[in-house]
């Protein structure tokens, strides 16, 4: 089953995150957990900071807004 989210995508070196749209994921987001979707022709991975609203449910018919911190690369 795939959820439709929302994604706001942050740097590690911003304090805002930017919108990129709706994505559909593969697993259910869970705060701190992982999550990778495409943002153009690349896969982006991070660890989910927030979701919004806080008691968002994978069963419900509301797309959250899931903020993702961006992993580093090294």
């Amino acid at each position: 089953m795939a959820y439709r989210v929302r994604i706001i995508l942050r740097s590690p070196d911003q304090d805002a995150g930017r919108y990129i749209g709706e994505r559909f994921l593969r697993e259910i987001p869970r705060l701190s957990g992982r999550i990778a979707f495409k943002v153009g022709d690349t896969v982006q991975a991070g660890t989910v900071e927030r979701i919004v609203p806080d008691n968002w449910q994978p069963s419900s018919e509301l797309i959250p807004t899931v903020h993702v911190l961006l992993d580093v690369e090294t």
